[in-house]
């Protein structure tokens, strides 16, 4: 299913709760998971070569000027805004740098409206982000950093900052090809390494967003995992969606003030493993 999975955390549970009963495959359309790139520097981050993650920083925007309102769907009150369009990009690299495992301990949030749509918000999570081989430091912490917009087309880099270097995501960073690993040799020294990714040869076709030809690798997760007989994707698994989704709903809560109270009594009680 194309992101977000569901409007809600809710929806989300009983979808997934829904798919499980019926055994069948369900996926929420998270390409970004799905790059070669992404899942590298998954692999870079958990062998830590730029040590423990302190922090991620990110943007993403695109400008809202010529949706007619109130016919676009980005001005519907139920589904449409910023965070339920693009906020899913920016919210899953928490799970990126720490772990699917860890949820996030704090929750920021602010924004302005347009037309009673979330248009611009700055975001805020903190995780528990301790070594467990580090019995000296056993209360680190890690930060997710970012604001979507819809009042500019913005850079969308994202910036993954370890204690022993950094990983650079260049633009756009939901369709990553290019990364740089920069290790910290002294206090303005680095030995920078740069990667490429190509995307797969799409010149014989035209796209209506630049590095759609992306989606193939989904579509390859998608196919690995149904031949082997699962029903979620290993690349972005039940739990993932749903997490992101409970935090999209404490965004939204702190933008607008609405919330769904139970969901997360609910996602405590039944577990989804």
């Amino acid at each position: 299913m194309e992101k977000p999975i569901c409007l809600t955390a809710k929806d989300a549970y009983d979808l997934m709760t829904l798919a499980r009963s019926n055994n069948v495959f369900l996926m929420e359309g998270m390409w970004t998971r799905c790059f070669p790139a992404m899942k590298h520097i998954e692999q870079l981050i958990q062998s830590k070569e730029i040590g423990r993650i302190i922090s991620i920083q990110g943007d993403f925007g695109w400008c809202t000027k010529d949706c007619d309102y109130p016919q676009d769907r980005i001005w519907n009150r139920e589904s449409g805004g910023m965070i339920l369009d693009i906020g899913m990009y920016m919210t899953h690299l928490g799970q990126v740098a720490f772990g699917s495992s860890k949820e996030p301990e704090r929750i920021q949030a602010m924004g302005v409206t347009k037309h009673g749509v979330d248009h611009t918000v700055l975001g805020n999570i903190m995780y528990h982000n301790d070594n467990q081989n580090d019995t000296q430091n056993n209360n680190q912490k890690g930060f997710l950093q970012f604001y979507v917009t819809g009042d500019a087309n913005t850079e969308e880099r994202v910036v993954i900052q370890g204690t022993e270097g950094r990983i650079i995501i260049d633009p756009p960073a939901h369709v990553p090809s290019r990364i740089s690993i920069s290790k910290d040799l002294g206090r303005g020294e680095n030995d920078v390494q740069v990667l490429n990714f190509d995307l797969p040869d799409d010149s014989y076709t035209t796209w209506n967003y630049p590095g759609s030809i992306g989606f193939t690798y989904q579509i390859q997760d998608v196919n690995d995992a149904l031949h082997k007989g699962y029903k979620e994707c290993p690349s972005y698994t039940h739990q993932d969606s749903l997490q992101v989704c409970t935090i999209l709903d404490e965004i939204l809560h702190q933008v607008h003030g609405s919330h769904n109270e139970d969901v997360e009594e609910q996602v405590a009680k039944e577990s989804l493993n």
